[in-house]
């Protein structure tokens, strides 16, 4: 169920009539401000903007906290906003589609570019950061090839599990908590010793049923808004880990 999401007129113009339709849909996050879960009450949108490229970002808050407004961003702001030092801000959720493990990747806040055209739309470089990752268009089918040298390395966390997703260079493309992975996950991408890591710009929210996500990822594959890549996954000791 989308948020009850409120923009200002000038955060609405510079979004554009496409990417204001995506935000009005979305279906969770975070405050800003109180770094609380977003609720069921209004949800002001905040839009970052670049002062010295063709830069931005956008962020949520509760109409409690603040109003929506335009928010300059200067130069340091914009280079930690595009190519953050610790990498995209992003969450996973585990998920079995169709017989496969996977792990869905979604952004806790969207920056965004120019298109390059004039008079274009602002367009999320999120996209555009995972296809030069390694990571491919994916289609209807849900399938991507395999990332070679990627690895998903995950452990017992408390009920969770503590999930990490390192390149070949050692970098680390994710590090955080995977909540309550479905009954099954974890004996499926053993046996398979892989998990499909799918992202883009995906509607449904992290706790949609299971129906819901593979409708909103075949959405989302069919209007070529999402990526995904085969990774190597298992314990630390598959990989000779400590």
């Amino acid at each position: 169920m989308a948020l009850a999401v409120q923009m200002s007129p000038e955060v609405e113009t510079a979004l554009g009539p496409q990417m204001a339709i995506q935000v009005r849909a979305v279906t969770e996050g975070t405050c800003i401000e109180c770094r609380q879960l977003l609720d069921d009450g209004p949800v002001n949108v905040v839009l970052g903007q670049s002062d010295v490229a063709t830069a931005g970002g956008i962020w949520f808050v509760h109409d409690r906290c603040a109003p929506s407004r335009i928010v300059p961003l200067n130069a340091e702001a914009t280079a930690a906003l595009i190519q953050p030092e610790d990498g995209l801000d992003m969450t996973m959720t585990a998920g079995i589609v169709d017989g496969t493990p996977m792990l869905v990747a979604r952004m806790v806040m969207t920056p965004l570019t120019d298109s390059g055209t004039y008079g274009a739309e602002p367009r999320s470089v999120y996209m555009q950061a995972l296809l030069e990752s390694g990571f491919r268009l994916v289609t209807a089918e849900l399938d991507a090839p395999q990332l070679p040298e990627w690895v998903a390395v995950f452990q017992p966390h408390g009920r969770d599990l503590q999930l990490i997703v390192l390149n070949p260079a050692g970098e680390k493309f994710f590090h955080g908590t995977l909540a309550k992975p479905p009954a099954g996950w974890i004996r499926s991408v053993l046996e398979e010793r892989q998990v499909l890591i799918l992202g883009g710009d995906i509607a449904s929210g992290r706790q949609a049923e299971p129906d819901e996500q593979r409708q909103a990822l075949a959405a989302a594959a069919a209007a070529g808004k999402l990526t995904g890549a085969r990774v190597a996954c298992g314990r630390p000791t598959d990989f000779g880990l400590a």
